[in-house]
């Protein structure tokens, strides 16, 4: 596999996603903000945030991060977790994620909070979870995992600030339970109804 930096941002765009033409930068409203236009079809490209969901695992009382394979932040410590997929519950990206970096199965016990940052695209949905015991090993994208008691935790050498922010929110009990995963229906939309469906 060949290593990544991220998500391809806007500005390496050149043509348009429905005809092929060139874009170029330009605004839908005058008071908005910048815009790809296509020169031909004249449609618009919209870029939506890329949304990640991270888990901070305690294990025994200890914090699990890691370091990727990436040049950008091999050195630098972060939490298990990964780019949501289209259509796919945050809930369940962020297991799928604990379990292809750190090979465990995890149940997420609560919600530590979402985390934006303004001219950032990613967006961090980050949840919590505990084992009294395992033995976690690096998955393919994974360098090398340790755990961190709290206060050994190399807050100088984390790679993102949201994995310093989502720690701090942990530590300090800011967290809150996330609510049941909810799938609505067709029906649900329906004037009258309010049927929904509930899973753990």
């Amino acid at each position: 596999m060949i290593p990544t930096t991220g998500p391809i941002r806007h500005d390496r765009y050149r043509f348009c996603p429905a005809c092929g033409a060139p874009l170029e930068p330009g605004r839908v409203h005058s008071d908005g903000p910048d815009r790809l236009i296509c020169t031909a079809c004249s449609g618009v490209v919209y870029f939506d945030p890329k949304v990640v969901a991270c888990v901070i695992l305690e294990i025994g009382g200890k914090i699990l991060l890691m370091r990727r394979k990436r040049p950008d932040d091999t050195e630098k410590w972060l939490l298990p977790g990964g780019y949501v997929d289209e259509g796919e519950p945050v809930e369940q990206a962020a297991m799928r994620e604990i379990r292809e970096e750190v090979n465990l199965d995890v149940r997420l016990d609560g919600l530590v909070g979402v985390f934006s940052y303004a001219g950032w695209p990613p967006v961090i949905v980050v949840y919590s979870a505990r084992l009294a015991e395992a033995a976690p090993s690096p998955g393919e994208e994974t360098e090398d995992l340790a755990l961190f008691a709290p206060e050994e935790i190399p807050w100088s050498n984390l790679a993102f600030p949201s994995t310093r922010d989502a720690l701090l929110a942990h530590l300090q009990g800011r967290t809150c339970q996330p609510m049941p995963l909810t799938v609505f229906t067709a029906a649900a939309h329906e004037p009258g109804t309010s049927r929904t469906t509930t899973t753990d």
